[in-house]
């Protein structure tokens, strides 16, 4: 519901195209609100990202940090550490 409403308000989609970065997306297989397949969706909207990921956590909810921290904590560095030596080009 709040994706929804912050693309209603913000036109967030719209501007997904300018991000340039690499994405992760951390998505719990128990998440209530958002379905894996809106986050396979959601995710390609990152066109023009250097890379993007999606790591799925077994049991997790809506609020990952919360449920499954450890697993969180691992995706983060090892995304970090893959990551480290990407820049943007300008």
């Amino acid at each position: 519901m709040a994706a929804i409403n912050l693309k209603e308000r913000d036109g967030l989609h719209g501007r997904l195209s300018d991000v340039q970065c690499p994405i992760l997306w951390l998505h719990g297989t128990s998440d209530a609100v958002y379905s894996l397949s809106n986050a396979k969706e959601e995710i390609q909207l990152f066109v023009n990202a250097a890379s993007k990921e999606i790591v799925t956590v077994e049991g997790g909810a809506h609020f990952l940090r919360a449920t499954h921290p450890n697993e969180v904590g691992r995706a983060l560095v090892g995304f970090v550490e893959r990551q480290k030596n990407w820049k943007l080009e300008s």
